[in-house]
């Protein structure tokens, strides 16, 4: 409790503070080369007096499209030292989403390093926005003094980051210069960064992830290291770029620190990492099997796992000292940031009762902008609750599922959004993706609920990335070692095997495009585990029944129902859509104890010597 201390001062004056102690200090290395601290704020400084003589960009965002690297972190600071704030662009942003961003936010001016001719986005921002461009490679060699940093207050903007929200349109989230200030030098202290520190920047441009990474390191004297683009994304390149740029601090995301780990195994590079000091795991859950393989392969480093949204930066964090039996913790609050369990009418929960995770901050952002700035419900005041100097109402409801554990920590309990009720069980679709994830085959997998025509959840749709070290994989495997973990309770499910998996900017698994692409239960051809071949013709219809009802097409005779995601509801309609197709209806009790795609045609084919087709056809065979 109590009021919050005085704001750190702004990152650019920490930056330049940390250019006049260090002013040869490596403050940016890049493939094979680097830039000090001194000429890093040289290049920010003329780029801050090229913005002020252009336009009136103070107070207002300034867009930067460019590739990371030491001339995009000189562009960071210079914006920032004009008096703008950021929004980050990455030089791959040209299509809808971007237009959507720029028009959204509408900045003073787009910084380039180098506009290609014919480059559609600068023209359409010119000629629709009536923007200015500013191209840094055209600029002409700084002259005269350096410009004065425009000063900025500790409530001002610093950027705006762009998350594709809830219902897939840009949402602008706005971040003040006493947040990032705040943050970043908790971070830099809490993870012992320094002079003889180098930063991993891996996270992708226009993630509030990537501003952290560059300022907690800029800010306490340590190089920042940007990861080449393309390796970035390659686990099987990365590790060993690790190594060679002797980064101490690495931050990325659990999905991709699993196939990353597993690279490093294959690639014997355990102990070119021993000077690896910390490795950060944010923005998804982290398996404790994750969790544990991590520490066994990387004992000298230390493994945090981290926790919170974009409107708070981050809001917990917790070192895993030992093994880990069940959910990681994600810990206890960063300093200055209260997170909250509370039940559906805002009451605390006890210890061990899940509830809604709620943070209250001095330094949560100042509320969405542009289109989304209307949207204030996650931001609905707290009544009778006054601390860290707040008035009622300064706090964000996360929308994440969390509970307080008997040593006081956090534990991720996952989304409301990532709930299902499937045959009138709720289920959390993140405790079966761990499940499967913990096999042997699994690399990835991703789980999502699939709605039936009255958009009611009938199945699961699995998306998995099997390892390549050929383990026995295949849904019949993944299925069996489902139900060893959740019995009878395992809904149906669809398989589909993916050689990887779709990622947004941020590196996260992008389930917005699975779903996009997600297979209705009707469509067999694109779910399907095998074709038809060497199928006899009642086979081969029976197959095209199960397709419709599971969203999978058997690919042998041996398949079974049940475990091709079938269950005792759907067995009647199996019965009626036989009936239909082949004019006879066998007994309930026989499809059970016939399951398999063979034995179902046997029966069918008997069970017509034994009931002949009458010479009118049924209704329901006329009406199909």
């Amino acid at each position: 409790g109590g009021p919050p201390p005085p704001p750190p001062r702004p990152v650019t004056e920490l930056v330049r503070e940390r250019a006049t102690e260090y002013p040869l200090a490596e403050a940016v290395a890049w493939e094979g080369g680097s830039v000090s601290y001194r000429e890093l704020v040289a290049r920010a400084d003329a780029i801050t007096g090229a913005l002020l003589a252009s336009a009136e960009v103070a107070g207002r965002p300034v867009a930067v499209r460019m590739a990371s690297g030491p001339r995009q972190i000189a562009a960071l600071l210079g914006v920032l030292g004009a008096g703008a704030h950021l929004v980050c662009l990455g030089t791959g942003d040209c299509g809808e989403h971007c237009r959507s961003v720029l028009d959204d936010v509408r900045p003073a001016c787009l910084v380039l390093d180098g506009e290609e001719p014919g480059d559609e986005l600068a023209e359409w921002f010119r000629e629709d926005l009536g923007g200015l461009v500013l191209d840094l490679a055209a600029l002409p060699p700084a002259t005269g003094p350096a410009p004065e940093p425009v000063a900025v207050e500790p409530g001002h903007r610093a950027y705006v980051v762009y998350t594709s929200g809830s219902t897939g349109r840009p949402k602008g989230i706005a971040q003040t210069h006493a947040g990032l200030a705040q943050f970043v030098t908790w971070f830099a202290g809490e993870f012992r960064l320094g002079l003889c520190s180098r930063m991993a920047q891996w996270a992708a441009t226009g993630y509030d992830a990537a501003l952290c990474e560059i300022f907690a390191a800029l800010v306490s004297g340590a190089t920042v290291c940007p990861v080449p683009e393309r390796i970035r994304a390659n686990p099987d390149k990365l590790g060993g770029w690790l190594a060679d740029a002797r980064i101490t601090v690495f931050q990325t995301v659990p999905s991709f620190a699993r196939e990353l780990i597993r690279e490093i195994r294959r690639q014997h590079l355990d102990a070119d990492l021993d000077g690896l000091d910390h490795v950060l795991l944010a923005g998804e859950t982290l398996p404790a099997e994750l969790a544990n393989e991590l520490t066994e392969a990387l004992p000298r480093a230390g493994l945090v796992n981290l926790y919170g949204p974009t409107e708070a930066i981050l809001a917990t964090w917790h070192r895993v000292s030992g093994p880990v039996h069940g959910a990681t913790p994600i810990g206890r609050p960063i300093p200055w940031r209260q997170v909250m369990v509370l039940d559906e009418d805002d009451r605390p929960c006890p210890a061990g009762v899940t509830g809604n995770l709620v943070i209250r901050s001095p330094y949560l952002t100042l509320g969405y902008v542009g289109a989304a700035a209307a949207e204030t419900e996650p931001f609905r005041p707290l009544p009778g609750l006054v601390e860290f100097g707040i008035e009622p109402g300064g706090c964000y409801r996360t929308g994440d599922l969390g509970r307080r554990r008997w040593d006081g920590s956090l534990e991720f309990r996952g989304r409301r959004d990532l709930q299902v009720k499937l045959l009138g069980t709720r289920l959390e679709l993140t405790e079966v993706e761990i499940a499967l994830a913990a096999h042997e085959s699994v690399a990835q997998c991703v789980v999502l609920g699939q709605a039936d025509a009255d958009g009611l959840v009938s199945q699961l749709a699995v998306y998995v990335v099997p390892t390549p070290d050929g383990a026995p994989s295949g849904p019949r495997t993944w299925r069996a070692h489902l139900r060893r973990r959740f019995g009878n309770a395992m809904p149906p499910a669809t398989f589909r095997t993916l050689t990887t998996m779709p990622r947004n900017n941020g590196g996260k698994i992008d389930r917005r495009a699975l779903a996009a692409g997600a297979p209705s239960p009707a469509d067999a051809a694109v779910t399907g585990s095998g074709g038809s071949a060497g199928l006899d013709p009642v086979e081969r219809d029976l197959a095209v029944i199960w397709a419709q009802l599971l969203g999978t097409r058997p690919a042998s005779t041996a398949d079974d129902f049940f475990l091709c995601g079938g269950h005792s509801l759907l067995v009647p309609a199996l019965l009626d859509r036989i009936e239909v197709r082949f004019g006879v209806r066998p007994l309930l009790w026989e499809c059970f104890a016939n399951s398999t795609l063979g034995a179902q045609a046997v029966l069918i084919e008997s069970t017509s010597r034994a009931q002949p087709v009458e010479a009118g056809v049924s209704a329901k065979r006329q009406a199909a």
